[in-house]
C-alpha cells in the first residue's frame, strides 16, 4: 500500500487535494489509523483516482463525480454531443473502493517513570524532534489530543505505557520528557523509518483512574417529539464523515456492520437491534439517541436527502469517544 505522500505524487497532485477528495467522499483510503492519522492507499484507490482525474478532464464537476451513475453518463454525453460529436469515447466509470482497519495488541512489562504520570495536552505535531522542540508544527490528522499516563502503567483505550515507551494500539513509540514537555516519536505501522513527533505540554501529575478520564455527555435532557423519526430504520452503510456519504458507492459491506436497525415510537423509546442478535430499548429526544452504545453518551442524528431519498445519519460514539473524544464514524439508515 502507498502512503499519502507517495499516492499524491503518483498523480502529481498535492496532499491537500487528496485530503479534500477524502473529505467530500470521492476517495476513501484503504486503511486509516484513526489514532495516528496515517493513511494508506491500495490498487483500487489508484483506479478510483485515475477515474476522478479522467472525469474532471471531461468536464465533470466534483459534485457530479460524487454521484456518478448511468444517468450522469447519459446526461453528460447528451450535452457534449451538441458541441462535440466524438465526446462519447472519453466517458469512464468510477470504480468502487473499500475501507478496512485493524489493530494489534501487545503485552509488555511495566517500568515506572514518575515524571510521566498524569495528564498531557497536545501542542502540535512536527516532522522531527528538532522542529518539535522549536515548536515548528505542521497540520496533521493526529487524533490523540489528550494523553493520560495512569499509575502502574494501567492501560486505557488504545494507550498503554512503560518507561521510555508509549504503546498506541499495541505499537511501541519512544518518548522523552524535557522539562514540562513530552515528545512522542509516532512511527508508521508499515514503515518504522517513517515517523512524526507529537509534542505534549504537561497539565498535571495527578494519579488518574479510568473513571476520572471518561468523557460523559449530559444525558439528563427532556423528551421532545420528532415526528420525522417515528418508525423503523434499517442500516445501509457506515461512513467516516457525513459529507462522504454516497448512496451510489456504499463504503462498508452490510455484513460487516454491527447495528442492524432502529425502531422509534412516539413516546421517546427506541428499540435497538444488532446483527449479533442483541436487542435492547433506550431513549431518544429530538436530535439525539441517548446511550445508544455506551452509558452517558448522546449520539446526534441528522437527516440528509439525496436524489429524492431521505437518510438518517447518526453518530457512533464508542470507546474512542469515551476516552479519546473521537467520533470514529456514522451509521446511515433508511426508513422501511
Amino acid at each position: 500500500m502507498l502512503k499519502i505522500g507517495d499516492f499524491a505524487s503518483l498523480f502529481n497532485v498535492s496532499i491537500k487535494t487528496v485530503r479534500y477528495y477524502e473529505r467530500i467522499g470521492l476517495i476513501i483510503p484503504k486503511y486509516v489509523d484513526i489514532y495516528t492519522g496515517y493513511r494508506y492507499y491500495d490498487e483500487d484507490n489508484i483506479y478510483t483516482m485515475q477515474d476522478i482525474i479522467s472525469l474532471k478532464k471531461m468536464g465533470f464537476s466534483l459534485e457530479e463525480i460524487k454521484y456518478f451513475n448511468k444517468d450522469s453518463i447519459k446526461n453528460k454525453i447528451a450535452n457534449y454531443e451538441q458541441e462535440i460529436l466524438n465526446i462519447q469515447s472519453k466517458v469512464k466509470i468510477l470504480k468502487q473502493f473499500s475501507l478496512s482497519e485493524g489493530r494489534n495488541d501487545l503485552k509488555m512489562m511495566f517500568v515506572n517513570d514518575e515524571k510521566a504520570i498524569g495528564k498531557w495536552a497536545l501542542l502540535g505535531v512536527a516532522e522531527d524532534l528538532e522542529r518539535a522542540k522549536e515548536e515548528q508544527f505542521v497540520a496533521d490528522d493526529y487524533n490523540i489530543k489528550e494523553l493520560y499516563l495512569l499509575p502502574n502503567g494501567e492501560p486505557y483505550w488504545v494507550i498503554a505505557w512503560t518507561k521510555d515507551t508509549i504503546y498506541i494500539g499495541g505499537r511501541p513509540n519512544h518518548y522523552e520528557i524535557v522539562g514540562d514537555k513530552l515528545y512522542l516519536i509516532v512511527t508508521d505501522s508499515l514503515d518504522p523509518k517513517t515517523f512524526k513527533v507529537a509534542c505534549y505540554d504537561n497539565v498535571d501529575h495527578n494519579a488518574y483512574t479510568l473513571e476520572d478520564i471518561k468523557q460523559k455527555d449530559n444525558t439528563d435532557i427532556p423528551f421532545i417529539s420528532d415526528e420525522s423519526i417515528i418508525g423503523t430504520w434499517k442500516t445501509i452503510d457506515f461512513i467516516q464523515n457525513q459529507e462522504s456519504f454516497n448512496p451510489e458507492k456504499l463504503q462498508s459491506p452490510i455484513d460487516k456492520l454491527s447495528l442492524k436497525k432502529l425502531v422509534f415510537d412516539d413516546k421517546g423509546i427506541v428499540n435497538v437491534s444488532y446483527t449479533s442478535g442483541k436487542v435492547f430499548n433506550t431513549k431518544y429526544t429530538k436530535d439525539y439517541v441517548i446511550n445508544l452504545i455506551l452509558p452517558d453518551t448522546l449520539c446526534k442524528y441528522t437527516y440528509q436527502e439525496i436524489l429524492g431519498q431521505k437518510y438518517l445519519i447518526i453518530e457512533w460514539k464508542s470507546g474512542d469517544y469515551v476516552f479519546g473524544k473521537i467520533i470514529n464514524g456514522y451509521y446511515v439508515l433508511v426508513k422501511e
